[in-house]
């Protein structure tokens, strides 16, 4: 590439003249994915006197990563806490060249089987001309010691792929994007990557992870779109709706849409809303009470047309004697149910669709078994499903029968653009039971029902007093609320569960009362109060690793789990998990560790999976341990609760370190012991029903901590978060059950 790509400028001294500076960025301390905000290292080569051999660079540069070739220009600035700084006027990604360079390229996980030890030795054999010499003679890769004939095959063959990938890549990177994040789009777009991302550069934040708006929008720039375009201003409405679906809403009113549209876009309200009115009248949008993209509006309609069209199909759904069937259940398990639980198998057994919900210990789990009890004395099929592979596994445990994922039992696997595919035939069961329903979103939601023959009955079980979904809707609450499916609320504390101070404290909490704390030597929930988040630290330390095994007998790594509301803060999972990484699974000699997309990895580590795999099948939410990290075969394996996946690197960016996650990442899971740390800091996310939820995930012990005053913030204070969405209005009435066509533009 010749001419550099300007990006947004960082205030620096003006009067300090411009520097270049060329190098490899082997470091990223710190990136802001919508917008390229980026802190890091460069390895510079040969710059002079006044240039470090690693020089921190911050600015604007969308898309780079690590292993990438940079030409920077910008001015030296002092930062107070950090010193000497270049701050970045323009950026330029480069094809490497010196020693240095060539390594990251070789070594840094585009090529399986070469790590950075090989890509050195490859790079001292053939000089730094290897990618020439290579090109005109591959037989010399095999004489590189170590690099047998088979071996220096597979890695030209990779090689050959990327020069058949090189002219999309150097497009992408001439527009903005850095190698790794132009290596993503050539994965998913192949062929077809240049052509795609001219027609349409805007489908970068929709279908490519990790790359956001912003970044698109710098690509689509410097490709000639302006930033009153039409194109522009319809894609970054689509993608606010997107982002909407990600805090939980399945659209938007068309005034919050505008209000929010409008300073994102850098616009005035009445140009965003003349092209929003376009969209509309195009079908790019749908307008139908909210504003919505047309896949989350067809999910809700799906939704409450099948809703309706097991309900209106009533007529003896099961034929069974109930009266006869609930003896039968009691003399089988040898108790007697509560009048509730009466009712809720009576309620089950009797119509096509229904839900169970209630809190911990009331017995929605003795329900569920008994109720598989009689269908399989029926002769009946029944399914089970949970939404996470953690929730399908402790279904499966309660019942004594097989139970599956939702994705995995209804073979759903991503067709593009967000949606899904389907199996062709209905679901062989008469009867599927789903359990944790409050975390199922619209979309799932939608493919479940899609999935029902008309003869099937479908039965719902959760808490609807947890934190929704993570996905978009409140499916479990506007079922509930709709007045059309017949609801089983469970109320009655068992003797056994009364006994649990878990159990006795989540639902005080869940009341609106202070819980209270165990202070007998055989309490199972716990407080201990620590203002300072330094000493809550020290604590934590203390718990997980002396006092919690020592007492219960639980393993520190695979029992205990830390629970915390927020990403951020002291006590967020970021700091928590470096803090925590360092007393569970300190560095040691021949313990191999790498950084990748500013992530530390190390062999050993608790990690979890943040975005749905289908071609590995591991789903947002499953907690592993990376059993073996190997950068010179570019693979890392993980074990997840019986069985291993192995991920290249470029892969990795799907995990996160899980010493500590969020209370949300926690729905479906359930963990030995809890320790929850709760500070007044945090006080966008103290809800109830959050430190609720993180309550219940509790099986053994539960401690929480910090401050006693957040606590009862979050006690007093009910989620007053609405989300928008439709469902429960369709659900209740003919209107609004029409499809909208699919416009003929593709996002």
């Amino acid at each position: 590439m010749t001419d550099p790509l300007p990006f947004a400028r960082r205030r620096a001294d003006t009067s300090t003249p411009t520097v270049i500076i060329d190098g490899t960025l082997t470091v990223v301390t710190f990136r802001n994915e919508d917008n390229g905000y980026t802190v890091g290292k460069i390895e510079t080569e040969g710059g002079g006197d006044d240039i470090p051999d690693l020089a921190t660079v911050v600015g604007t540069m969308a898309g780079i990563e690590m292993g990438d070739s940079l030409r920077i220009t910008g001015r030296w600035m002092t930062h107070p806490t950090y010193g000497r700084q270049l701050a970045v006027e323009s950026c330029e990604v480069r094809l490497p060249s010196g020693r240095r360079g060539l390594i990251h390229f070789l070594g840094g996980g585009r090529i399986k089987g070469v790590g950075p030890k090989t890509a050195e030795k490859i790079v001292d054999v053939l000089g730094n001309d290897v990618l020439q010499r290579l090109e005109r003679n591959p037989a010399l890769l095999a004489t590189v010691p170590g690099i047998s004939d088979s071996r220096a095959r597979g890695i030209m063959n990779q090689l050959l792929d990327q020069k058949e990938a090189a002219a999309a890549l150097i497009f992408l990177q001439e527009h903005g994007l850095g190698g790794a994040a132009a290596h993503k789009v050539w994965k998913q777009y192949g062929v077809e990557t240049v052509e795609r991302v001219r027609n349409n550069p805007y489908r970068l934040a929709d279908e490519i992870f990790g790359i956001g708006f912003k970044t698109a929008d710098t690509v689509a720039r410097s490709m000639g779109y302006e930033l009153d375009a039409p194109f522009r201003i319809a894609a970054g409405l689509h993608y606010l709706l997107g982002r909407a679906a990600m805090e939980g809403h399945v659209g938007l009113p068309a005034e919050v849409l505008i209000e929010r549209a409008a300073p994102f876009l850098e616009l005035d309200e009445q140009t965003v809303e003349a092209v929003l009115v376009g969209c509309i009248e195009e079908t790019r949008l749908i307008d139908d009470g909210l504003i919505y993209r047309p896949d989350l509006h067809d999910a809700e309609v799906e939704v409450a047309r099948h809703a309706r069209r097991l309900i209106e199909n009533q007529t003896a759904p099961l034929d069974v004697d109930t009266d006869a069937a609930l003896s039968w259940a009691e003399e089988q398990a040898d108790l007697e149910l509560a009048d509730d639980q009466r009712v809720a198998l009576r309620t089950s057994l009797t119509s096509k669709l229904s839900v169970i919900t209630g809190g911990p210990g009331v017995g929605k789990t003795t329900i569920v078994r008994l109720l598989v009890d009689v269908l399989r004395k029926q002769n009946r099929k029944v399914s089970l499903a949970a939404p996470t592979g953690r929730a399908a596994r402790r279904l499966e445990q309660a019942t004594g029968r097989e139970a599956a994922t939702i994705h995995r039992l209804l073979g759903i696997r991503p067709a593009g653009g967000g949606a899904f595919q389907r199996r062709d035939a209905p679901l062989d069961a008469d009867v599927l039971i789903v359990d944790e329903m409050s975390m199922v979103d619209i979309t799932l939601m939608a493919s479940v029902l899609s999935a029902l023959p008309d003869e099937a009955c479908l039965i719902l079980v959760g808490d609807r007093d947890q934190l929704p979904s993570v996905g978009p809707g409140e499916v479990l609450s506007a079922f509930t609320a709709s007045g059309l499916v017949p609801v089983s609320r469970l109320t009655t504390v068992f003797r056994q569960a009364a006994n649990s101070g878990i159990v006795r404290v989540a639902h005080e909490l869940n009341a609106g009362e202070m819980p209270r704390f165990d202070e007998a030597t055989d309490g199972q929930a716990f407080w201990v109060e620590r203002p300072d988040p330094e000493d809550c630290l020290t604590a934590l330390r203390a718990l997980i690793l002396e006092r919690i095994p020592q007492r219960f007998g639980l393993d520190p790594l695979n029992d205990v789990q830390v629970l915390t509301p927020m990403h951020r803060g002291p006590v967020g999972t970021i700091a928590l998990n470096e803090n925590l990484r360092e007393v569970l699974n300190p560095a040691a000699p021949g313990k191999p560790e790498l950084r990748r997309f500013g992530r530390l990895f190390r062999q050993g580590d608790k990690v979890m999976q943040v975005r749905n795999n289908y071609d590995l099948e591991v789903f947002n939410g499953d907690i592993g341990r990376i059993t073996e990290l190997d950068e010179d075969e570019s693979l890392v394996r993980i074990h997840f609760e019986g069985r291993d996946v192995e991920y290249s690197l470029d892969q990795i960016d799907q995990l996160e370190a899980a010493f500590a996650i969020t209370c949300h990442k926690s729905q479906g899971s359930e963990f030995p012991a809890v320790l929850l740390p709760l500070y007044q800091s945090q006080y966008m996310m103290l809800r109830r029903n959050l430190v609720y939820t993180a309550f219940t995930r509790a099986s053994k012990v539960l401690v929480a901590m910090g401050e006693w005053a957040a606590l009862q913030r979050a006690s007093a204070t009910v989620d007053a978060g609405r989300r928008f969405g439709r469902l429960a209005d369709r659900m209740s009435g003919e209107e609004g059950l029409t499809m909208v066509p699919e416009p003929d533009t593709t996002w």
